[in-house]
């Protein structure tokens, strides 16, 4: 089998796990991506970018995924480990250059400062972003 097929397969196959990696992602002037979510659990709150990573894979890994397949744009190294909590791991990479694509699991993106953090937001987001500036 072609490198591609093998791939694929992999990708078809994948299981989400339990664990969620998410991103605080920050623009040079200091601005943070956020992203409104659709699903019906969590719909219309601000959510951070990244998602459930796959049973395996390592949860870098996964949050480079999740984001790409959420926003469109590749992350690129340094990202950062902040901590986890419960089952969320969070991390702290600057916002990569592209145009942002939103999938079907959000309906708008924004940039905000640290002083303008919506209350539409969990918690733990918030604490997130706190610890990342």
């Amino acid at each position: 089998k072609s490198l591609f097929e093998n791939w694929r397969g992999y990708m078809s196959e994948a299981k989400d796990s339990e664990n969620v990696s998410k991103a605080v992602i920050i623009k040079d002037d200091g601005a943070l991506l956020l992203l409104r979510s659709t699903g019906q659990k969590f719909s219309g709150k601000w959510d951070l970018p990244g998602g459930h990573i796959h049973v395996g894979e390592d949860p870098k890994d996964g949050l480079i995924r999740e984001v790409e397949e959420e926003t469109g744009v590749m992350l690129v190294e340094p990202i950062e480990k902040l901590y986890t909590e419960d089952n969320i791991t969070f991390y702290k990479t600057r916002m990569p250059d592209g145009e942002i694509t939103l999938s079907h699991e959000h309906e708008e993106h924004k940039f905000v400062t640290h002083k303008n953090i919506p209350e539409n937001m969990s918690g733990k987001f918030k604490r997130a972003i706190k610890k990342a500036l």
